[in-house]
Formats: structure tokens, sequence, C-alpha cells
């Protein structure tokens, strides 16, 4: 296991995970639906305010990869903190349903943050750690599963305890 990278990823689902089972499972569908719109405001986006932002800060010196992870992770918090799917508080949820929906938001978090990096520094972070390449070769499951969980999880809503 390769300390940082591994650690980092690691840690990230466990906090993703950790901070939906405090917030509940509204907050922790706000995060994944914004998450969703974040990935196509910057894969659609990114390289028209990438290009923007080199003709007018002629002094800044930033990447397409940061541009899109700014996008990306400010569309989440908007959407998260100012929107109609910032959620409910009294959340009655199902501890393990939302524990699901962390996982599976932080798998799609790190899919979306390898897809932005180009190929070059993809291909050192997947040599690099054995975790990132795991999740990397799940990425079709990392963006589909959290909507057929989501459906499936509809069907027995009410279903699932509370714990």
């Amino acid at each position: 296991m390769s300390p940082s990278w591994d650690l980092l990823i690691i840690i990230g689902f466990v906090f993703v995970t950790a901070v939906g089972v405090m917030l509940g499972r509204s907050k922790v569908l706000s995060v994944l639906f914004g998450s969703y719109a974040g990935y196509v405001i910057a894969s659609e986006t990114g390289q028209l305010v990438f290009d923007i932002i080199e003709k007018t800060a002629h002094s800044v010196d930033i990447s397409l990869f940061l541009v899109k992870i700014a996008l990306f992770l400010l569309t989440i918090v908007i959407l998260v903190a100012k929107t109609e799917l910032s959620g409910r508080s009294e959340d009655t949820g199902s501890t393990l349903v939302t524990i699901v929906y962390g996982i599976l938001a932080s798998g799609f978090i790190t899919t979306v943050t390898l897809s932005f990096l180009d190929e070059a520094e993809r291909n050192k972070m997947l040599e690099a750690s054995s975790l990132i390449a795991k999740v990397n070769d799940l990425k079709v499951l990392w963006i589909v599963a959290p909507i057929i969980f989501l459906i499936f999880a509809g069907f027995f809503r009410g279903r699932f305890s509370k714990n």
C-alpha cells in the first residue's frame, strides 16, 4: 500500500461516509446529486473557463485539472448549501442506507477526480497506488451504482429500520 495516495483515498472514503452519517441521508444525497451536477459542469465548461482565465489573467499559473476540480467542488458546495437540494436536518433514513450512499458518493468523487487528470498524470497515479488502480478499474460501477442504489432504496423505503 502506497502511504500517500492510498491513505488519502481511505481517509476520503471514511470522511465522506462519516459526514453523511452525521448529517443524514438527505445531506449525503445532496452531495451525491451535487457531485453528478459538478461532474457535468466541470467536464463541459472546464476548458472554456480555463481558456478565459489564461487569456485574462496572464500572471496566474493554473492547470486545467485545478479549474475542473474548482468547478466541481464549487458546484457541490453551492448545491448542497444554497438550493432546494440542501436536504432536511430531521432525517429519518436508515443509517445503513446512509453509509452506502456515503461510500458511493466517495467512489464517485474519486472517479471524477481521476477523470479530470490528464492521461500521463493519471497513469502515474495508477502505477503508484494499487488502491487508486482498483477504484479506477471500477469507474463504471462508481458512476452507475449510485443511481441503481437510489432506485433500489426507493422501492424498499420504510423497510429499512433506523440503525
